[in-house]
């Protein structure tokens, strides 16, 4: 009994590489992770398997973007998210002249249709119109608006024209809806 019981968790050290290769280094093939001499590979070119650093390797953010929460300078008044959502990210960041380019980016439990009309909403009764959805799009609902204003302070400069475009991504169970555009903050 105690011979199988040694054999069997000899087999899963060497199964786990715990106990080095069981092969010999001339039918090992390379090391240099190309795969070439692996599982009867023919010796074409194959793809080299990705280092373990590119593996651990965590993306980077902009400053100006927080994650879970509203980013410093965020319209909130215009784009604010349901109650019922969840924030996953927003971002706030200087764009051309007097706009803003913003994006929002939610979970919510609401149909597609209810987070349209909610934002929509806010964004109408603010002034800006709607120009139609988009049926390119791999989304469930794409939907853009804009609005021509004058920036306070800014008269000489003219008017400006913000716009907004709102997408959402029915997943079955939640919506998640990316908000995005160049607005006047302010």
């Amino acid at each position: 009994m105690r011979g199988a019981v040694a054999l069997g968790l000899g087999l899963a050290l060497a199964g786990c590489g715990l106990l080095g290769d069981a092969r010999d280094d001339a039918s090992a093939g390379p090391q240099d992770g190309s795969g070439v001499g692996v599982r009867g590979d023919d010796g074409a070119p194959g793809v080299a398997a990705p280092s373990p650093d590119a593996a651990t390797a965590l993306p980077t953010f902009d400053p100006d973007t927080t994650v879970g929460g509203y980013a410093d300078g965020f319209p909130t008044k215009l784009l604010k998210a349901p109650r019922d959502a969840t924030v996953l990210a927003s971002s706030a960041t200087a764009g051309g002249g007097a706009l803003t380019d913003v994006t929002l980016n939610l979970s919510t439990p609401r149909s597609t249709q209810e987070v349209l009309d909610q934002l929509a909403k806010r964004l109408r009764k603010a002034g800006f119109e709607e120009s139609g959805t988009s049926s390119f799009s791999g989304l469930t609902a794409t939907t853009t608006f804009g609005r021509e204003s004058t920036p306070k302070g800014a008269k000489d400069d003219g008017p400006v024209m913000e716009s907004i475009t709102l997408g959402v991504l029915d997943d079955g169970e939640r919506r998640l809806v990316t908000v995005s555009g160049s607005v006047v903050v302010g």
